[in-house]
């Protein structure tokens, strides 16, 4: 290392080797954003926890355990508020809830338009809802917006809201591309995407409102 070059950019993760690395420059103490505070819940009155008798027309919660699951091994401090009812209260309830005391708050389920999907209007009464759908498959329901907090200095301002669709590939998906970008940026990190790869799809998907000969894959 050159005099006076930088060793560890602005914005880089400090992996178990960028920390050798500093500390082999003699670097004691060094500046650095805070975990993010992320909270998340999932939606519906058919949602199960694992373990228990599966009721008729109940399905297992798998979202639950996979987005902490990601959201931990993204850094985050993570806050698990579990399964809220398709109430329009109880959503805005959750929502003040996870706004008060976290950065970021990601839902799955309830963001379609269904009768029982209420994260849309409650996200609205609560806050704003800046973008709703984007033109992708599986994932099409994404919802992003800003939460009114209540508090004062740190814990004034709005926490930022993603709305993952329920079902669970598209959550995953949607989980990757979308909310990793939040994080990248919350840690001031560079808000790049994954690497594409342009593969043949291989199938035909006809879809329902554009004929049966145009292709809606992707």
């Amino acid at each position: 290392m050159r005099q006076g070059a930088a060793v560890l950019a602005r914005g880089q993760r400090l992996t178990p080797q960028a920390l050798g690395l500093a500390a082999s420059v003699g670097a004691g103490v060094l500046s650095v954003r805070r975990r993010p505070r992320v909270a998340v819940f999932s939606t519906g009155d058919e949602l199960m926890m694992p373990g228990e008798p599966l009721r008729p027309g109940a399905i297992y919660n798998s979202n639950r355990f996979m987005l902490r699951g990601l959201l931990q091994a993204a850094g985050c401090e993570v806050s698990d508020l579990g399964i809220v009812p398709d109430r329009l209260e109880a959503t805005r309830a959750a929502l003040r809830q996870a706004a008060a005391a976290n950065d970021l708050i990601v839902t799955s389920g309830g963001v379609s338009v269904g009768e029982e999907d209420h994260l849309k209007p409650a996200a609205r009464a609560e806050g704003e809802v800046e973008d709703w759908q984007i033109a992708m498959k599986p994932g099409k329901p994404l919802a992003f917006g800003r939460i009114r907090r209540g508090g004062s200095g740190e814990d004034s301002g709005d926490a930022l809201f993603v709305g993952l669709p329920g079902n669970p590939v598209s959550s995953f998906i949607t989980c990757l591309l979308a909310v990793s970008t939040v994080l990248r940026a919350l840690q001031g990190m560079s808000a790049g995407l994954p690497a594409g790869l342009p593969l043949r799809a291989a199938f035909d998907w006809p879809s329902p409102t554009a004929g049966a000969n145009s292709c809606a894959c992707g």
